[in-house]
């Protein structure tokens, strides 16, 4: 057997797997949002990705009652839209440099773990990702496109005989951006729940009376804290997938621990 290695070798080790992973973390924001998209004339990815997220998320008009109102996002300084870029450029280079730091922790733990736990992690993080990406999709396409609305229609106001929803640029896009990272990390509690059920950390006797409002008011919580909408119904449209996946989880977990039992 080798010598095993002090805390502090531990420490040394973890220092340099982060610097590993802070370097391509700065490397993909600095490269990746440059690479091109259309080779007939340039055309970055730091360019396409705002422009996706404003599609899904800012109508051009909204109809109301028989009345239209005009949706128009302002600049509100010369350097919003240099700031708007950088938002993007961060995001771009978080999302492709995030298996690599990924990767980076799994190989720090590695060596601590039997060969069971590391199929259950491989597994845990294949499930973590798709966790994430429904986070995000239920985000961009219900959940922000809802709220936006309803705050546009509420702070329309008369203009030229018109009506008028006036946003800033930066606002729309630094929030969406927040809500759709947060609404995908939201997303990851459910296994949290799984793995500390099925561990046995956490004890559920049933999903009946007192459990079932406790899960739901702690979505609901989780939900409201996400979604900035006043109606109540952006937290609605979140909640309910959200409260689903957790009950799931904790089924899902009580039955595989039963099964190892």
């Amino acid at each position: 057997m080798g010598k095993e290695a002090t805390i502090w070798e531990h420490l040394e080790e973890l220092i340099i797997r982060l610097r590993r992973a802070l370097i391509a973390f700065a490397i993909a924001t600095l490269i990746v949002p440059f690479i091109p998209i259309s080779l007939s004339s340039y055309t970055p990815l730091l360019y396409v990705v705002p422009k996706m997220v404003l599609d899904h998320v800012v109508p051009e008009t909204i109809e109301v009652g028989g009345h239209i109102i005009e949706v128009k996002l302002t600049a509100e300084s010369p350097f919003a839209g240099l700031r708007i870029l950088m938002y993007s450029a961060i995001l771009i280079g978080f999302l492709t440099s995030s298996p690599y730091i990924a990767y980076q922790i799994y190989a720090f733990i590695e060596p601590a773990l039997y060969p069971h736990e590391k199929r259950w992690i491989k597994l845990g993080g294949v499930v973590a990702i798709a966790l994430f990406l429904l986070g995000v999709s239920i985000a961009l396409l219900i959940v922000l496109p809802f709220t936006y609305k309803v705050m546009f229609i509420l702070s329309a106001t008369v203009a030229a005989d018109r009506l008028v929803s006036y946003a800033s640029l930066e606002d729309i896009m630094s929030s969406a951006i927040l809500i759709t990272l947060a609404t995908g990390v939201a997303f990851e509690v459910p296994l949290i729940i799984f793995i500390l059920v099925y561990a046995g950390v956490v004890e559920i006797p049933s999903l009946t009376g007192n459990v079932m409002r406790a899960l739901l008011i702690a979505s609901a919580v989780i939900a409201a804290l996400i979604s900035p909408d006043p109606s109540g119904v952006g937290m609605l449209l979140l909640l309910i997938p959200y409260y689903m996946l957790i009950v799931v989880a904790v089924t899902l977990a009580k039955f595989l621990k039963s099964r190892r039992t």
